[in-house]
């Protein structure tokens, strides 16, 4: 939206007022959206965090200068910020990793129950229409043309803003089902009384996915990346209060982290409507050419019981030492040099692999301020550190905000118990025959991404808190995200070891050292040679078939030829050396999985989650399928969102997606997935399906 707007008529806005309660609610929705259009709660602080450094005053919306859409495009933003809270909150409570105290307000306390009625704060479909319809506005009006020598100045930020209408839209099917698709700016009631039908979510998902194609097929990878608008940083304001060592802290922000790629959103939207393959090359496509320029950031994590962390989490409060034969010297070899996995939540304009957040503002006088901090124990918006609370935090060098004991959310006991019971692999010795390398052994010492949850001490020791939440941004899109919905498609897609790779290697150019490799000899002729019950015979020099060796050659061709990751023209993007640019996703938590005599192997591993898929939902396998595997395979994806993204509100919308794969597949029959939800959720409510999960349309 428009941070300075005045119109000469206002006669609008009361005609909107005042027929605010005659209409249906879906109505009241999108005329609240109007209002919003025509400046009724566009007018901001001066001093907001989005403010333009523009001193223009704009009487009229207008784009056709090259200056003018800066205020359409922080507007959106704004209009983003007052969506973060609901956003956040209808995935991270309806989800099964976070629990209400009984501290929790009653709103969030009804998400979680799946009780919520229409008087629920976090149930608003009024803030996603007034992003869609800011981004209508945009899309209609602004001149396309527009350019500096032979430079268009417009195409990214045009691509950008359709993308923020295809992402909203994409949250709006996953909470709400079906709803009223307007795709023009809605600026009169007349407009508002022929938006009253309601599309279903795979209808409205075909028609951003079409939108987003289009641009695509109009302007280069180049074009479609994300606005910079030439700013690497900003700042937007000091918090209100200093960390422990007296120091003022200051907020910044990087405009580019503001907007979703493309690329990014419409694989989302394949990815939902169950088309694998053009979502895989969708992201493909962002890593290859826009997520390369960050060098698709790869994060490790530390040792998590050898130094402070196992003291304080509650995850890790039994573990007393390292198994016996520990190799601390190769271990700590693993993480030298490397970028740390927690440096994604921390306070600063560009947090490890993030690409997408919403930075709430610093103070109420600042702009939008969020409540999610406070919901998860962090007075964020205090005057003063609070150091009468009793906290001993690991984290302080990397954020330090104040707490409170008015604690409403924490962890949920399935979230506790997967992060306990979950393997660690460390390394032991090294192999003393050719080829030389290292055993890897595995006990159940946890996750270690668990260690982002701290406990208090003494008094404060049933205080319980999460670090993720406490920086005030909202992170919509990491790149592991990208890389693990790319291993999401590619399991669909029927190729179920190749998104083991991405949890066990990542997708680079040591990975055709794990490829299952089977090589005949041949005499001079190039005939194969045939042994005496006329087989040929294998070449033990080159082949390459035990366990340890899992990447089939199907797998192998799909990723050098229709996603080309390991194809030779992309050899120098997704190169691994000695500094380790690519890691597999599980490696952020689990330790060494990535070595060839790791114990973590897909043979190994998916058999497993077979075996606990056919126990927990009665299915007596005793022997697998390729459908077993990929089922599986998914079940294992789920386990990983739960520890990668745990309260960055996004489970969920993982869930449903999940469940509606299930259901499309029918691997054990046509509404498997359902059951399989109904599982998921039943600490929260009891048969809860991708047919009843919807929240009120209000």
């Amino acid at each position: 939206m428009l941070t300075k707007v005045k119109y000469r008529n206002s006669s609008r806005m009361s005609q909107c007022h005042c027929d605010r309660y005659s209409r249906p609610a879906h109505i009241v929705n999108l005329i609240c959206a109007l209002c919003v259009l025509c400046g009724a709660a566009a007018v901001t602080s001066c001093e907001d965090m989005l403010e333009s450094d523009s001193n223009r005053q704009v009487f009229e919306p207008a784009l056709d200068q090259k200056t003018d859409s800066v205020f359409y495009a922080y507007g959106i933003m704004q209009a983003m910020q007052q969506l973060a809270d609901q956003y956040f909150f209808q995935n991270e409570m309806r989800g099964d990793l976070v629990r209400p105290t009984d501290r929790a307000t009653t709103h969030l306390r009804s998400l979680a129950s799946f009780t919520a009625d229409a008087t629920n704060k976090y149930d608003s479909v009024y803030l996603y229409y007034k992003v869609i319809n800011n981004c209508n506005y945009y899309l209609a009006h602004r001149d396309t043309t527009l350019a500096t020598g032979a430079k268009n100045v417009v195409c990214n930020e045009y691509a950008a803003v359709a993308s923020f209408r295809a992402w909203t839209y994409l949250q709006l099917a996953r909470q709400y089902g079906a709803v009223p698709y307007v795709t023009e700016p809605v600026t009169t009631i007349s407009q508002i009384n022929a938006n009253t039908s309601m599309t279903g979510y795979e209808t409205i998902l075909r028609g951003e996915a079409q939108m987003l194609e289009t641009l695509k097929a109009r302007y280069s990878e180049e074009q479609l990346s994300v606005p910079t608008f030439n700013q690497t940083s900003r700042s937007v304001g000091m918090l209100n209060w200093t960390n422990d060592r007296g120091q003022n802290v200051e907020k910044f922000i990087r405009p580019s982290k503001c907007f979703v790629p493309l690329n990014v959103v419409l694989g989302d939207i394949y990815l939902e409507l169950g088309q694998y393959e053009q979502a895989a090359l969708c992201y493909y496509q962002y890593l290859r050419y826009e997520g390369s320029l960050d060098h698709n950031i790869s994060v490790n994590f530390t040792d998590p019981m050898e130094t402070y962390f196992s003291q304080y989490s509650p995850i890790f409060k039994d573990f007393t030492e390292w198994p016996a034969d520990y190799n601390s010297a190769k271990n700590y070899s693993l993480y030298n040099s490397s970028p740390m996995w927690e440096n994604s939540f921390i306070h600063t304009s560009s947090p490890g692999d993030v690409i997408t957040y919403i930075p709430m503002a610093v103070n109420y006088t600042m702009g939008k301020t969020t409540e999610i901090p406070a919901a998860f124990g962090y007075n964020y918006y205090a005057t003063e550190h609070n150091a009468s609370l009793i906290v001993d935090d690991p984290m302080t060098t990397i954020f330090n905000c104040p707490k409170t004991e008015d604690i409403q959310v924490v962890p949920s006991q399935a979230y506790c118990d997967s992060a306990r019971r979950a393997q660690y692999y460390y390394y032991t010795e090294q192999v003393k025959v050719s080829p030389f390398n290292w055993i890897v052994k595995n006990e159940p010492l946890g996750d270690a991404r668990a260690s982002m949850i701290c406990q208090g001490e003494g008094a404060d020791s049933a205080s319980v808190y999460t670090y993720k939440p406490s920086t005030a941004y909202v992170y919509l899109y990491r790149n592991a995200t990208v890389w693990l919905h790319l291993a999401e498609a590619i399991n669909r897609m029927g190729y179920p070891d190749a998104a083991f790779a991405v949890l066990k290697n990542g997708l680079h150019s040591e990975l055709p050292n794990y490829r299952y490799l089977e090589v005949y000899l041949t005499d001079q002729q190039g005939n194969d040679s045939i042994d005496e019950n006329g087989n040929r015979v294998l070449d033990m020099t080159q082949s390459h078939i035990d366990d340890k060796y899992y990447l089939t050659p199907e797998s192998y061709e799909l990723l050098t030829t229709r996603l080309p990751f390991l194809a030779q023209a992309n050899a120098d993007i997704f190169r691994n050396g000695a500094s380790k640019s690519f890691v597999g996703i599980h490696f952020h938590g689990a330790g060494a999985v990535e070595d060839l005599y790791s114990s973590y192997r897909y043979s190994t591993v998916l058999a497993a989650k077979i075996a606990e898929v056919s126990r927990t939902f009665g299915l007596g396998l005793t022997s697998y399928t390729k459908d077993d595997y990929i089922n599986a395979m998914e079940d294992l994806l789920c386990d990983e969102y739960a520890m990668e993204f745990a309260f960055e509100g996004t489970r969920f919308s993982d869930l449903r997606r999940l469940a509606l794969h299930k259901n499309r597949a029918a691997t054990y029959g046509a509404g498997f997935g359902d059951v399989w939800l109904s599982r998921m959720l039943q600490n929260n409510a009891p048969g809860i399906t991708t047919q009843n999960c919807y929240l009120p349309y209000k």
